[in-house]
């Protein structure tokens, strides 16, 4: 019943796909989250193969989830690879899939490249190498080998334009959909005039968001917030809201409807983990959250918000000690 790809709308997870893509040209690409995982797998007719990139475990439907692709698998090939950390509990060995591969030091495109591209002097490691510094994967011993292969200020420059394109694309799938093939049968970024377009919208666009983050952002405690960011990237918000401000966490969030989006960005040398922090948050209060220890987003309904935030604040405070009163 042919090939289904599963996969991250973001750049990390569209290299995934296009490497995928380029090993099984006539496989269908579909775009996923975690929350909608399961919902996607149920669509699937058993003996179809299925490949999932840059896609974590969505907690609340791990076990069904994993009964799922326990169907698939009896029936054809089921590949997961990611770098999310796995939910609490979970182990490697708990995936019912033929072909697994996850490391939350890597990116999924370098991953992906390992798995299914079979000669490994193949010009498709750039595809890899553009996914990992999408998604800030770059301190590997892959991409730091494959690097000096090229010149690296190209392929960081490529990566730049692949990222900001796709960010201005946001949820056109479509336009998403046309970039994996585009990328699997081996065009660089630029020599996709629609995406520079965009790319060069987008960069525009975040020097505004800048000035916004510059001139809204909030410090509370050791956090700094931008409220309800009007347009543009959460998560670029919250990095700016770091930088800006000095302190060590950032966040930057945005009301739709009757929940709240939330992205948080921590310093790097800052121990707290995000990820850990926003599954167990939001398991107590409501919503769903996680990601990557330094990089996470949560979707809470807006009701709660306060209590996330204050509920946030508490758990990164740091510790005082008893001073002169």
């Amino acid at each position: 019943m042919g090939i289904k790809i599963l996969t991250h709308g973001d750049t990390d997870g569209i290299c995934a796909a296009a490497l995928a893509r380029y090993r099984f040209p006539d496989a269908e690409i579909w775009f996923t989250r975690p929350i909608r995982l399961l919902r996607d797998l149920n669509t699937i007719e058993p003996g179809t193969a299925v490949m999932i990139f840059d896609v974590a475990i969505d907690e609340a439907n791990k076990d069904q989830i994993f009964q799922r692709m326990r169907e698939l698998a009896q029936k054809d090939e089921v590949l997961y690879a990611d770098h999310h950390p796995l939910p609490p509990g979970t182990l490697k060995r708990d995936f019912p899939v033929t072909q697994f591969a996850l490391d939350t030091g890597a990116s999924s495109s370098e991953l992906a490249f390992k798995l299914l591209i079979q000669d490994p002097k193949s010009d498709m490691d750039r595809v890899a190498l553009w996914g990992a510094i999408a998604d800030y994967c770059w301190d590997t011993e892959f991409v730091r080998g494959r690097l000096d292969k090229y010149d690296r200020r190209t392929i960081y420059m490529e990566a730049g334009l692949l990222t900001q394109g796709l960010g201005e694309a946001a949820g056109d799938y479509h336009f998403k959909r046309d970039i994996v093939i585009k990328l699997a049968q081996g065009t660089p970024p630029t020599e996709m005039p629609d995406l520079v377009d965009r790319a060069l919208k987008a960069t525009k666009r975040e020097w505004d968001i800048y000035e916004y983050v510059k001139k809204h952002v909030v410090v509370e405690d050791n956090i700094a917030i931008v409220y309800d960011l009007p347009v543009g990237s959460l998560g670029k918000a919250a990095l700016y809201a770091l930088g800006i401000t000095g302190v060590d966490i950032g966040i930057c969030t945005r009301a739709k409807k009757d929940d709240v989006d939330i992205s948080i960005r921590r310093r790097t040398e800052s121990k707290i983990d995000l990820n850990e922090l926003l599954r167990h948050v939001t398991a107590r209060i409501g919503g769903s959250g996680g990601g990557h220890e330094g990089a996470a987003g949560a979707t809470v309904p807006a009701n709660l918000l306060e209590t996330f935030l204050d509920t946030i604040k508490r758990e990164v405070s740091p510790i005082k000690g008893m001073g002169t009163v």
